[in-house]
């Protein structure tokens, strides 16, 4: 059986070197330059060393929906006052709509929507 050569290092060994590498360059960087940044990378970087930010990259929180809270109309049916915020599924009232000869006269003066806005 051979034997591996002790001149090649393994990749552990070089895992832990450039690991090591990265931290010092890190380390000097922010000693010498921390005051430099704006407020707000300062905080991300006290949260970053501070464990508090996953591996990936930070990224911005979406605006939360409050719960049971409705989106406003975006689309009606005008005869039956039925209304739809335009997410989601379509509901069968409007696809029930849309063979009709109602929806064949609006479509002829509205070519480029799919159902009519909700006034307002």
């Amino acid at each position: 059986m051979p034997r591996k050569s002790s001149a090649s290092p393994t990749p552990q060994a070089v895992l832990r070197a450039a690991t090591k590498e990265a931290y010092d360059r890190v380390t000097v960087l922010l000693n010498a330059s921390y005051a430099d940044f704006s407020p707000e990378q300062q905080r991300r970087i006290r949260a970053l060393v501070a464990g508090e930010a996953a591996a990936s990259p930070v990224k911005r929180a979406k605006p939360a929906k409050a719960a049971g809270q409705e989106l406003p109309p975006r689309y009606w049916l005008p005869h039956s006052q039925e209304t739809w915020s335009g997410r989601g599924r379509i509901p069968q009232s409007f696809l029930a709509w849309e063979g009709t000869v109602a929806h064949t006269e609006w479509k002829k003066h509205h070519p480029d929507e799919r159902f009519p806005a909700f006034p307002g």
